[in-house]
């Protein structure tokens, strides 16, 4: 099994106890994979986009905005500082979701860890159609952080429980690779969960007609926990324990109910596929999924080369660029 590359990562912030809680996974991959970590804090611009050659208003430019910004900037990564973890910083203004995206692109970012709730004025930074339009344009996986109950990756080596729910889709099977690359790398242990769906239609179809439907559910669970098998056969390695498991019901409920049971410490999914994801990031089962979930979900898109950038263009103005850890700035 290939070890996953996240060479470069990408951390956007709002300052707010979110975006802490994402520092903290962030420095924590950065450490366990030597990578290079880049912190990006985009002023929200109205004028984004506006026929005024995008270069903002006047007060995005004054003295205490830059003050402000490197105040809180200093705050927010005491805790790189402290871990003695190298880092990027670049403030920008624009439009959130563009800029992010642009900074992405740019870097060639292998992986964006965000928090998915901001600071009162800026809660929709990463909320709703903000954090779809992240998923779906940003060109590498995207770790997401609502909010935790007692556990942190502070500690090397803490992700002890992965989660990865699959549809049997070759987006899914990005994801498996990726879920026991990094079980593999930290020496975790990988669940790997198919949801099989539409169980009431089912039911509604054996009032019609002689359907034993506990037989048929023993024969789809048994059929989806062999498939599981040859998936973990295909995807892991010998030093990674893999437990299948084949349930029926609801997609978004069983993956964050088996999350909150199971002491899961990641939930590994696609983002594209069919069936048990089908409409994941279309719809409300992201919310809930990215909402509700009590540990950090990695989204996994489907594959694709990093080509130039330029796919989404920026519409706003760079304030600060590439300050690396130390500066005085």
């Amino acid at each position: 099994m290939a070890t996953p590359h996240f060479e470069r990562i990408l951390c956007p912030t709002d300052f707010s106890p979110f975006s802490a809680l994402a520092l903290r996974h962030a420095l924590a991959l950065t450490r366990q994979f030597g990578s290079r970590l880049k912190i990006v804090y985009v002023i929200p611009d109205p004028y984004a986009g506006a026929e005024t050659g995008n270069v903002g208003p006047p007060w995005l430019q004054t003295q205490e905005v830059h003050g402000w910004v490197e105040a809180q900037m200093r705050l927010f990564l005491e805790p790189a500082r402290e871990a003695r973890i190298d880092h990027q910083i670049e403030v920008r203004s624009g439009e959130p979701w563009r800029e992010i995206v642009a900074v992405a692109e740019v870097m060639r970012a292998d992986l964006v860890v965000l928090g998915t709730h901001g600071r009162s004025g800026l809660q929709h930074l990463f909320l709703g159609s903000v954090t779809e339009r992240l998923i779906r344009r940003l060109p590498c996986p995207v770790l997401t952080v609502a909010r935790e109950e007692g556990r942190t990756w502070a500690a090397p080596g803490l992700i002890s429980r992965i989660l990865c729910a699959t549809d049997f889709s070759d987006t899914s099977n990005e994801a498996v690779n990726l879920a026991f690359a990094i079980a593999g790398k930290g020496g975790a242990e990988v669940l790997l969960l198919h949801v099989v769906e539409n169980l009431e239609e089912v039911r509604e179809a054996a009032s019609r007609v002689l359907i034993d439907v506990e037989a048929l559910r023993a024969d789809v669970e048994r059929r989806s926990r062999a498939r599981l098998l040859e998936v973990i056969d295909g995807a892991g390695e010998p030093g990674v324990p893999a437990e299948p498991r084949a349930v029926l019901g609801c997609a978004y409920k069983e993956t964050l109910r088996l999350a909150a049971t199971e002491r899961i410490d990641l939930i590994v999914i696609g983002a594209q596929g069919h069936g048990l994801f089908e409409h994941l990031f279309s719809g409300s089962n992201a919310q809930h999924v990215i909402r509700a979930a009590t540990c950090p979900v990695l989204t996994v898109r489907p594959l694709r080369l990093k080509g130039p950038p330029g796919e989404v263009q920026s519409t706003g103005l760079t304030l600060v660029q590439e300050h690396p850890v130390g500066s005085s700035r």
